[in-house]
């Protein structure tokens, strides 16, 4: 099988990078997924948080439609000077935010504000008492429904003859000719042959296909992260009836604006309190477990290894604590690095950055440093986490690189 464009996940950025370039007829895309058409969590995949917590579940989407498909909705880009510092700091020439906003206004995902009446007991409570607390736009259609990329994106684009969506299609490794990227193999042996690849399978199962391909930039893999955050079960008298709803906001400053953020989760399981730090310094890694492509890579976020990260989770804690009153919440640094968790936002492991830069796997147009016809995009190219949950400055990232290779392909 040939293709002019192979997508490899169908994630948030698969789904838009697919649709993006399909719309050119005389184009062909396949897009290919690991898991099903329906979305579940990832089987099996686990992550170490710190040296002090034992090898667990990570959550991630598996199937059409990614993490995108199961997260909190919350639609927020970060502060201005996130985007700033990945030109300024890390050398990713063209994504101040200057640079960025026309790009999240192309975003199509619909994005709206619970009304009041919408709100649970628990985030109308954090809304009325707590100063600076605010409904936070969520990916929803008018109905209150999900819109998630899938469905916005993806499910239009599906009726064009040039677009084959093929789920439960493990991809094994990228093939090469010389340094030019050539086509996929996928873990049943199949070969599909492609002008570009695009990896699209997130900051764990990217770098991971990367490194089975045998792409010698050594930083593939390292950089990752998270947002650490702390979950503060609340009594609630009233739960939501509904599925798990996020509707309120509460950001806060410890030292740099809004790095630390407090959010409601309500559902009819019970409520709770997440207190985040969004400003990370700590790094991690992504390893091979494994030669075979069904075997998970070996995560280490290596959480609050950077003695700031400590000290913003402490104040996210002690922010928490000031609206759970009845809550008692360890603050010392032994019972923080036992308790931390992830936000469920991991990036940075095949990060963007100068064709120079030795920590840099991609360039500033996500095309892999050093090889040809090879672009990754998805939340892996971030080279540092914006204060900001990943879902909507993902989908910027896919839309801008969408439009670069859409020029570039039809040049080619």
């Amino acid at each position: 099988m040939r293709a002019n464009v192979v997508v490899v996940g169908a994630g948030a950025a698969g789904c838009v990078i697919a649709a993006r370039l399909s719309q050119r007829s005389d184009r062909t895309v396949v897009l290919l997924e690991a898991g099903p058409d329906d979305v579940r969590r990832w089987p099996d995949l686990t992550a170490t948080r710190t040296s002090q917590q034992a090898l667990t579940q990570y959550a991630r989407g598996f199937g059409v439609g990614g993490s995108a498909a199961l997260n909190g909705m919350v639609a927020n880009v970060g502060e201005h000077d996130d985007y700033d510092e990945w030109e300024r700091v890390y050398g990713c020439a063209g994504w101040s935010w200057r640079d960025v906003r026309p790009w999240f206004r192309r975003v199509a995902l619909p994005l709206r504000r619970p009304r009041r009446r919408e709100l649970g007991p628990l985030s109308a409570a954090v809304l009325a008492s707590v100063s600076g607390a605010e409904r936070v736009r969520l990916t929803q259609a008018a109905d209150g429904r999900r819109a998630s990329v899938d469905e916005v994106y993806l499910k239009p684009a599906r009726e064009r003859s040039n677009l084959q969506v093929r789920p439960n299609a493990l991809v094994d490794r990228v093939l090469f000719d010389g340094r030019r990227a050539v086509g996929v193999l996928l873990a049943d042996g199949e070969t599909i042959e492609a002008a570009t690849v695009v990896v699209c399978a997130g900051a764990l199962h990217t770098p991971a296909i990367l490194l089975r391909s045998g792409v010698d930039r050594d930083a593939v893999g390292h950089g990752l992260h998270d947002h650490p955050s702390l979950s503060v079960a609340m009594r609630s008298s009233n739960a939501a009836e509904a599925s798990l709803a996020v509707s309120v906001v509460v950001w806060a400053t410890h030292v740099a604006r809004h790095d630390i953020q407090l959010m409601p989760f309500e559902s009819s399981q019970g409520s709770s309190l997440m207190a985040a730090a969004m400003r990370v310094h700590s790094r991690g890694h992504v390893r091979l477990a494994a030669s075979e492509s069904v075997t998970n890579p070996l995560v280490d976020f290596n959480m609050l290894s950077d003695e700031r990260d400590l000290d913003l989770l402490r104040a996210a804690a002690r922010q928490a604590a000031a609206i759970a009153t009845s809550a008692e919440i360890p603050l010392s640094d032994e019972a923080l690095r036992a308790a931390v968790g992830e936000y469920v936002h991991a990036a940075g492991s095949c990060r963007m950055g100068a064709a120079t830069d030795s920590l840099a796997v991609v360039d500033e147009r996500c095309r892999v440093i050093a090889y040809q016809s090879l672009v990754v995009c998805d939340a892996s190219v971030m080279p540092n986490l914006p204060r900001a949950n990943p879902c909507l400055p993902t989908v910027m990232i896919a839309e801008r690189v969408s439009a670069w290779m859409d020029a570039e392909l039809r040049v080619g």
